[in-house]
Parts: C-alpha cells; structure tokens; sequence
C-alpha cells in the first residue's frame, strides 16, 4: 500500500491529538477528583449525581434555617425568661405588700419600684431581634409592638407568628405575638371574676367546679343583714328587684355555693366572703375577662399609692397575686412551647448532618475519583503520547534521500 506524505502527516497529527485529547481529559479528573468531569463520560451517573447535588444544596439551605431557627428560639427564651423575671419580682413586693404593718410611705415605695419594673418591662416587649426586628410585633417586625406609658399601654402589632422553613415539611415558628404573651391574661381563675362594692368585707377570687360546667352566668349577691344575704340571677333580674335564687345566712370565710340559675340543686362556682358586710352591700359575680400585664401592674401602683380601707386593699393586693399568676402561667406556657421547638429544630439539625453524609458517600460512590487508578492511567496515557510524538518524529524524517550514496 502506499502512503503518501499528506496521508502520513495526518494520521498521525490526529493519532497525537486523540492522545492530547485523552491525556487533558485524565488530568481534569485529576484536578477535579471526579470520575465524571462531563455528562457524555456517564450519562446515568451524571444524572443521579444531578439530583444528589440538589439534595444536598436543599439539606444546605434548611441547615442555615436552622441554624437562624436555633438563634431566634433561644433569643425569644431568653427574652421570655426576662418576662418571668420581671413578673416574680413584682409578685415578691406585692407579697411584701400585704404586710399591714406597712406604712404609707412603705407603699409609696414599692410603687415607684413597680415603676422601674413596668419600664423594664416595656424594654422587654419592645425587644429586637439580630435582624433589627421587633420580637413580639407579631408579621410587622419594623412596626413597635407596645407604645404608651403606665396610664396605658397599647398594641401595634398584629397577632401573627413568624416562621422558618426547616425541612421539607415543616416551617416552624420563631416568634411570639406579643398580643398572645401580654396582652391576653386570663381572669384570677381563668373562668370567672368577682368584685363588689363593700368598704369593710372583700370577696374570694372563687372557683369553679369546672368549667365546661360554668355556663358564663352573672350573679349578684346583696346583703340584707351582717348575717344574711340574697343571691340573684343578674342576666334575668340585673336590677335584683325580683325572686332571689337563693338566700343564707353569712358567716366570716365560709364557702357559698352559686347555683345554676336554670336549676337551683346544681352548684356551679364556689366563693366566700370575709370581713364585715353592712346592709346593702353588694357582690358580682362575671364571666371572666381578660387583662395585660401592664394593667396589672398599673393597677397594683395605683392600688399602693391610693387605697387606704384595709378590706378594698387587701382585695387588690389578692386580685393582683391572682392576675400575676396567670401572666407567669402563660409566659411558662409560651416557654414550654419554644423550649419544644428547641427540641425539633435540635433533632433536626442532627438528622441534617446524617443526610449531609450519607449524600457526600453516595455522591462519591457515583462520580467519585479513584486516584490510585486515575494516576495510572495518567501516566500511561502520558506514554502513549509521548510514543506518538517520537514514532511520528522518527517517520516524517525518514526520505529516499537518506540511501543515495
């Protein structure tokens, strides 16, 4: 066969190139330490290496909420924590407070110290967040949840939650209305409340037998006598002018059942009367409703600046102890909740770093590089190569030439 000059030069130009070609192609995946450098190297590996790596950026991008998760639940704790501070401390003074053998001066200053409270806690509701957020403004982070003073707060914000999206199902939340934590305070037994009218006797904060049994009724009770009073239906009879549902003889302390106006044998709530009632003195009894802990703290300032009859301020001092109570029961509620939430976001960062893992194997697995094997090749290749280069240098200089003597 013969083989012209042109023929010689580019079979073998393209013989050295294919050898470039394949020798440029091992040291990419030795730079990149992937077997597969391109789709056309394995087309169902590349494939299945595509959704691996999109996994593994979806694990990434909720590992990060998480993590933000994590720093606005323990910031909301530790805010919460703040709350309940605050709330002990002043329920401490207004245990204090009940001492009778306070002085009026004693009363005045405890009230200005319940003022430096109700402004640590206005600091506390108007807290924000590391993104300059207001924690308690509910959706409305750049609008100031809590404006006033101690005549009276109000609410800005709205009674929406923030939340995070940290898995592919779960968005959980990192906020806390601060409607829901200050401003919705349930009556002393979170059913109904009691007050009245007398100057030398106080009424209980009562209870109730329980509360699916209390059907919201309203309840007067009048005293005919120091030793006898009268109990009406207030809804039917709000003027107490007609039959009463009841009557009985009082006695310091102890316990009068209240009946459900539709049947008189069915005692629903429970309250006692102390003190020395006069004739005309009256008591209600309403469906619970509901208050904010700067009320009651406004209202306990007022109370020690203002309240001289001993029976009217112990009465406060009761009712405040009982409200105070409550807040401190729903700050716990609310703090159990994000404690939860600490717990998941937790157990979820930890199944996060698991997945990490066991998508970096298998990535590997599918276009991972054996470098052992890999340098072998390259190394081989690079021979191959280089015997193009000679052999090719050695033929081209070949010519009849040579042999004419």
């Amino acid at each position: 066969m013969r083989i012209s000059t042109s023929m010689l030069y580019s079979t073998n130009v393209s013989s050295i190139n294919r050898q470039q070609s394949s020798l440029l192609h091992k040291q990419q995946q030795l730079s990149t330490g992937r077997r597969v450098v391109s789709p056309s190297d394995d087309p169902v590996a590349a494939a299945r290496a595509l959704e691996v790596s999109q996994s593994i950026a979806r694990v990434g991008l909720e590992t990060k909420n998480q993590g933000t998760a994590m720093d606005s639940l323990r910031n909301l704790d530790s805010q919460l924590g703040a709350v309940s501070d605050v709330l002990n401390y002043v329920r401490e003074r207004l245990v204090q407070a009940g001492n009778g053998s306070l002085s009026d001066e004693d009363r005045k200053t405890m009230a200005t110290d319940i003022r430096s409270q109700f402004e640590s806690l206005m600091g506390v509701a108007n807290t924000r967040d590391s993104d300059g957020e207001y924690l308690f403004s509910g959706y409305q982070g750049e609008v100031q949840p809590f404006t006033g003073s101690i005549a009276g707060v109000s609410y800005q914000g709205d009674q929406g939650t923030r939340t995070l999206q940290v898995s592919s199902t779960r968005h959980i939340p990192t906020s806390i209305s601060g409607n829901e934590l200050f401003m919705n305070i349930s009556s002393v037994n979170g059913v109904f409340s009691t007050s009245g009218t007398s100057m030398t006797a106080a009424i209980s904060d009562g209870k109730v037998s329980g509360p699916v049994a209390y059907d919201g009724g309203q309840y007067g009770i009048r005293f005919t006598s120091a030793t006898t009073f009268e109990v009406f239906d207030t809804v039917a009879d709000p003027t107490m002018s007609g039959t009463p549902l009841l009557t009985g003889t009082y006695t310091d302390g102890e316990a009068i059942n209240l009946p459900d106006p539709g049947n008189a044998a069915t005692a629903q709530i429970q309250i006692s009367i102390s003190g020395s009632p006069a004739v005309g003195d009256t008591f209600n009894v309403t469906p619970g409703s509901s208050t904010d802990m700067f009320g009651i703290l406004q209202n306990i300032v007022v109370g020690l600046e203002s309240v001289t009859d001993p029976e009217g301020y112990k009465q406060m001092v009761a009712d405040s102890l009982g409200q105070l109570d409550n807040a401190l029961e729903n700050v716990l509620r609310l703090r159990s909740q994000v404690g939860s939430r600490q717990v998941e976001v937790e157990a979820l960062q930890n199944i996060g770093a698991d997945l990490k893992i066991q998508y970096a194997d298998r990535l590997e697995r599918l276009v991972g590089l054996d470098y052992v094997e890999a340098i072998s090749d390259f190394q081989q290749q690079s021979t191959y190569l280089e015997a193009a280069r000679n052999t090719f240098s050695k033929i081209s200089g070949l010519s009849l030439f040579n042999f004419i003597s």
